[in-house]
């Protein structure tokens, strides 16, 4: 135990061997986070956590070197960079899907963390690094089906379906009313064969969502239904 303790103190002063270890290790941390977000179809994937991170480990390793060696610039400059522009990538995975529904923040806030991550790798804050990154795969990982179940027992539900016609559509509106859902926004879109309708609900109560969207399915009116999620 005392060896390794040894050897990540070691790993923790700045050398050729450090350096080496704290950019593959960024490169693994940042692509395992990548490989969740890409396994669920997310904007960004492995490559891209990865080039984060490892971008990051080597900004904040630049950086330490010239206030090393050179006795030049902030110890942090790079890094402010960083953490400033990985804003611009993240706002690029962000999706409005209407006017109260948004995606890809999570996508985003993951990016940002990943960047903070590879500074603190770059910096030699190994205990930290790992501890940080263990706490991200739990949050993405872990928390994800304890998110999903508060969203599929929300009161707001946002809802796609197609309908065979206008007739269709009233049919439908009254079927919800009568469960005592309220339509607080309804986009009609017309196609060659039927009625697309995008519509947001206030259910009123907590309601499982998937019971919601197998009523709807069974209706005679409707073609298909999902949720917006």
């Amino acid at each position: 135990m005392q060896a390794v303790m040894d050897f990540m103190n070691y790993l923790e002063e700045f050398n050729e061997l450090s350096v080496a270890v704290r950019l593959i290790l960024a490169a693994v941390m940042g692509g395992i986070i990548g490989m969740e977000r890409g396994a669920t179809k997310h904007a960004a994937g492995l490559r891209t956590f990865m080039l984060v991170c490892l971008g990051a480990a080597l900004a904040q390793i630049i950086d330490m070197r010239c206030v090393l060696m050179y006795q030049l610039g902030d110890p942090m400059r790079l890094a402010q960079g960083v953490i400033n522009g990985i804003g611009f990538l993240g706002v690029g995975t962000i999706i409005v899907t209407g006017r109260s529904h948004i995606k890809g923040l999570t996508t985003a806030a993951t990016l940002w963390t990943t960047a903070v991550l590879g500074i603190s790798i770059g910096s030699g804050y190994l205990y930290s690094s790992i501890i940080t990154f263990i706490l991200i795969i739990i949050v993405i990982k872990l928390m994800a089906g304890f998110s999903r179940k508060q969203m599929l027992h929300n009161r707001q539900m946002q809802i796609k379906m197609e309908v065979v016609d206008n007739d269709g559509a009233k049919k439908v509106i009254a079927f919800l009313r009568e469960q005592g859902y309220r339509v607080t926004e309804l986009d009609k879109k017309h196609n060659e064969d039927n009625l697309l309708l995008n519509m947001d609900l206030d259910l009123g109560r907590r309601v499982n969502h998937d019971k919601v969207i197998e009523a709807l399915s069974a209706l005679e009116e409707v073609d298909f239904a999902m949720e917006i999620l």
